[in-house]
């Protein structure tokens, strides 16, 4: 939830859920230190489709929340997962254009920037 907290957050909160995001990371860094996909074999397996979104949805978050998580010298084994799971082919031809989650995200930012100003 961090990541998700941290790309639309500001100020202390954004620092507490990028520092939230970071901790999760380094718990997903020590499960796939050694694996090609969290379920231990050359198969994917039901975390490496729940964690699915990391590869192309952080990196869109990174950029509309302007923050740095993924980060491949601290968290190597993670990113060369994420390498390895966009490289399936089911996965590959099912993700939505890039362009289109920036578009999607800036929205939903400024929505929830909005409605957040509006209650105060």
């Amino acid at each position: 939830m961090g990541a998700f907290m941290a790309f639309w957050k500001e100020g202390e909160e954004k620092e507490k859920a990028i520092e939230s995001a970071l901790e999760s990371f380094t718990f997903l860094e020590k499960q796939i230190q050694g694996k090609k996909f969290f379920s231990g074999d050359d198969n994917i397996g039901y975390l490496d489709l729940v964690m699915g979104w990391i590869p192309l949805w952080l990196n869109v978050m990174e950029e509309v929340g302007g923050m740095k998580l993924d980060d491949p010298q601290k968290f190597p084994s993670l990113h060369e997962w994420a390498q390895n799971i966009n490289e399936i082919p089911l996965i590959k031809d099912c993700l939505p254009p890039r362009d289109e989650l920036v578009n999607y995200f800036n929205f939903a930012v400024n929505y929830n920037r909005s409605m957040a100003a509006a209650k105060q």
